[in-house]
């Protein structure tokens, strides 16, 4: 059984290469004038977001529970980020102003009892009158559509492991694979291929070609696929109400982005 560090660590080494994706730059400057110092950003990974808002001037934190994450943000940024379980942080009560779940937290658990334990430690360290801002991850219309009918996409989840290893595969292999598994000829393959890719976003398809170019060496490859999840979650605007909904939570604010949904709590 994997835990959610391990896939972060073994990415670690490579993780500038598809790093500011779905809580990424653009996306931040929606929400920028809202985040007040002191600030946190949980699930830092290596330390994009936490020093974009410094630039800004925002004194900001980060923490993330993947040591190689921690260690790499050092080394790139020159950033000290906690290494820390979101569910149990190393801070006082009401230390933060704002404090921004960045996607691969929440989005990516499936387990709601772990989800609520962090949007209780959230909480416990922001100011009665601050901000908690919970992002989700999200793919395009054609991307979402691809996934669904290669059956990799049901019932709100991914079958993460499965989608991971078609990066393994060459162009005919790939498209060999797509008609099996969506049960259609080469020709139909290929056309489904096409389209999920005329219409995926630029930034899908920028981490697809990098994706590609990490797996080309088998011992990497080998190593992401042993340490991801075989299945997580994936929610679409409906299913981030539901979960806030059954949490508890109210939703101060929810908006979509291109590639992801920022919710206000």
């Amino acid at each position: 059984m994997t835990v959610p560090s391990d896939f972060w660590n073994a990415l670690a080494a490579d993780h500038s290469l598809v790093e500011n994706s779905y809580l990424d730059l653009p996306s931040l400057r929606h929400i920028v004038d809202e985040i007040h110092a002191p600030a946190l950003v949980i699930g830092a990974g290596q330390g994009l977001i936490v020093a974009e808002l410094q630039k800004k001037g925002i004194q900001c934190d980060g923490v993330d529970l993947s040591q190689e994450m921690v260690r790499h943000a050092k080394i790139r940024r020159g950033l000290d980020l906690i290494r820390a379980d979101a569910s149990a942080m190393p801070f006082g009560n009401e230390t933060y102003r704002t404090v921004i779940c960045a996607t691969g937290v929440v989005d990516f658990m499936g387990d709601e009892k772990e989800i609520r334990l962090i949007m209780n430690e959230a909480r416990r360290v922001t100011v009665q009158s601050g901000s908690i801002f919970v992002a989700f991850y999200k793919l395009s219309a054609a991307t979402e559509d691809f996934l669904v009918r290669l059956g990799l996409l049901q019932n709100n989840t991914l079958r993460y492991r499965e989608i991971l290893e078609i990066y393994r595969l060459k162009p005919i292999q790939g498209l060999a694979w797509i008609a099996k598994r969506a049960r259609v000829g080469y020709a139909l393959a290929g056309i489904m291929a096409l389209r999920s890719w005329a219409f995926s976003t630029w930034q899908e398809k920028r981490n697809a070609f990098r994706m590609q170019k990490i797996f080309a060496r088998r011992d990497r490859a080998d190593a992401l696929i042993n340490a991801a999840p075989e299945e997580q979650p994936y929610r679409n605007e409906t299913e981030i109400r539901n979960l806030f909904a059954r949490l508890g939570i109210p939703i101060k604010q929810l908006g979509t982005l291109g590639n992801c949904v920022i919710v206000k709590v």
